[in-house]
């Protein structure tokens, strides 16, 4: 039964994946009149457009993904997810753990020549807090920023209200502004036209098509290899692979294993490559829906699941299933993934009250129907809706009727923000690679967080975790908070998304866990015509 629903739901889409495949190859065929030649800029296809160019707005792993290229932090976090020096050269902390001495690096300019210095420091983390200009950066926040003071021209000491243990991991994201521009600009010319210290400078963003660089030739870790790059937004998987495959691309990202034939069996050279990601992949539960609001009904959605099958006839066994909500190597060991029990399903589901009294199929709570919702955006995740739909599949055959509706990631994002997505939403939150900041995606007031589920005794851990400094006692907080989480249930828990990538044949690069592009890490060798 299990396999009949795959090749049955395969068979239904065939068609409509053969002519949309034809209709994009058409496309293609069309561009590539105009297309530079095989040494023209280096060009990455992603799979949804970036909303914004201004650090202290962007919301998505993409648009980071973009502006690390730009910009650099104080702290970055380099390929294997360790932590270490950018603009800053080292940092300390003091015995109080309150008072953070950073020593940053002399002789570094932004594009426009302003210098870096601590000043640029300054004026950053008090644009993260400027009331009136309303950033969504929250790391201001997530630090519990005091006060910054300039100690010299090349050193600062960041102040917090109380002891932060995680600070250097929310510095990654803290891309450095130069003071005069950012200041002296209207806030909607900055978010398309960013200046920063980093590898490439903004040539232009031309929304909804492309946004073109070219390497900054003054960068303080020397000028990059490759010269120019174009970043377009190509929805449709089929469309990035017909531009891999004829000269269009250089790197594509979210291309699902049974897409990859097309790539290793081409005569190019072209590569397929694939990175275990630290993005966990959910269903929200929206906690505050009537009937949702049982944790034993939630518990029953994540074991109604059969994920084996999943993993072998979706993703040819590349994946597993989210066994706790934080990554490797941080994860509690004693958390077993929700096993797939229809049984034990309907069992809880009767428990909470939950009944077919007219032998429908679909059960009822208090008297009406229980039919639900789950919204899906249509393009950003990897075979996102027709996993939404295997899902409601699974949820149907234990009496829970789920509609689901795929939306643009320009109207999800904008649904998100107005917290008024449907009671079941797919999503993904990546990894800093960090326990606090993987449990932290639970806080229930970060605004990407609309399960509205609440547990004294998580937040109470979580803000002892925050102010913990030992590994020992962090391990512990961590673990009891991840019990908690599994016990609870605020998600429908997935899997934890491998990262696969199409690559040209004069590309050389090895993806990262956090699913970033970060340019200057790519190399270009030499290919034959």
């Amino acid at each position: 039964m299990i396999c009949r629903r795959f090749v049955n739901f395969e068979g239904n889409l065939r068609m409509k994946r053969a002519l949309l495949c034809g209709f994009c190859l058409l496309l293609v065929a069309l561009a590539a009149c105009g297309r530079e030649a095989k040494d023209g800029p280096f060009t990455v296809l992603l799979s949804v457009e970036a909303n914004t160019l201004d650090p202290h707005f962007a919301t998505a792993t993409i648009e980071w993904s973009i502006l690390m290229n730009m910009f650099d932090p104080l702290i970055e976090r380099r390929a294997d997810m360790t932590l270490g020096p950018a603009l800053a050269e080292r940092w300390e902390v003091d015995e109080t753990k309150k008072i953070w001495t950073f020593h940053l690096r002399k002789g570094v300019k932004f594009h426009n020549g302003e210098p870096f210095d601590a000043e640029s420091v300054r004026y950053t983390f008090e644009r993260m807090r400027d009331k009136k200009l309303k950033p969504r950066i929250t790391v201001y926040r997530r630090i519990f920023l005091d006060r910054i003071e300039k100690v010299d021209s090349h050193t600062v000491k960041i102040h917090t209200k109380r002891p932060v243990a995680t600070l250097p991991v929310w510095m990654v994201n803290a891309f450095m502004l130069p003071p005069k521009y950012y200041s002296s600009t209207p806030p909607k010319e900055l978010l398309k036209k960013p200046v920063g210290t980093g590898p490439y400078r903004l040539v232009r963003w031309i929304k909804d098509d492309r946004i073109e660089m070219k390497a900054n030739e003054g960068w303080w870790r020397g000028r990059p290899a490759i010269e120019k790059v174009i970043w377009r937004p190509v929805a449709e998987a089929s469309a990035r692979i017909a531009e891999l495959e004829t000269g269009g691309a250089d790197v594509i990202m979210n291309i699902s294993p049974d897409q990859s034939k097309a790539i290793i069996n081409n005569e190019e050279g072209l590569q397929f490559k694939g990175a275990r990601g630290g993005r966990r992949i959910y269903l929200g539960i929206r906690t505050d829906h009537a009937v949702l609001g049982d944790s034993r009904v939630r518990r029953a959605l994540n074991h109604a699941i059969d994920f084996e099958a999943i993993i072998k006839n979706v993703f040819l066994g590349h994946g597993s299933r989210m066994r706790s909500i934080v990554n490797a190597p941080n994860a509690a060991p004693d958390i077993k993934a929700y096993a797939y029990d229809p049984q034990k399903a309907k069992a809880l589901l009767a428990e909470a009250g939950l009944e077919d009294t007219n032998g429908d199929g679909v059960l009822e709570a208090n008297g009406k129907p229980f039919k639900i919702e789950l919204e899906v955006p249509s393009s950003r995740y990897l075979k996102g809706k027709e996993m939404a739909e295997f899902l409601a599949a699974y949820f149907r055959d234990v009496g829970v009727h789920v509609e689901v509706i795929p939306l643009e990631w320009s109207v999800f994002l904008a649904r998100r923000r107005k917290k008024t997505l449907a009671p079941l939403y797919f999503h993904g939150f990546s990894s800093a690679f960090n326990e606090e900041l993987d449990l932290g995606v639970l806080r229930p007031n970060l605004f990407a967080n609309l399960t509205a589920w609440r547990n004294r005794e998580f937040i109470q851990n979580y803000k002892s975790l925050g102010q913990t400094f030992d590994p020992a006692g962090r391990k512990r907080i961590s673990y009891r908070m991840q019990r908690i989480v599994h016990e609870e249930s605020p998600w429908v828990f997935l899997w934890n998304q491998y990262d696969f990538f199409g690559l040209s044949a004069r590309t050389q690069w090895t993806p990262r866990p956090d699913e970033r592009i970060y340019l200057p890490t790519i190399r270009l060798k030499e290919t034959k015509g």
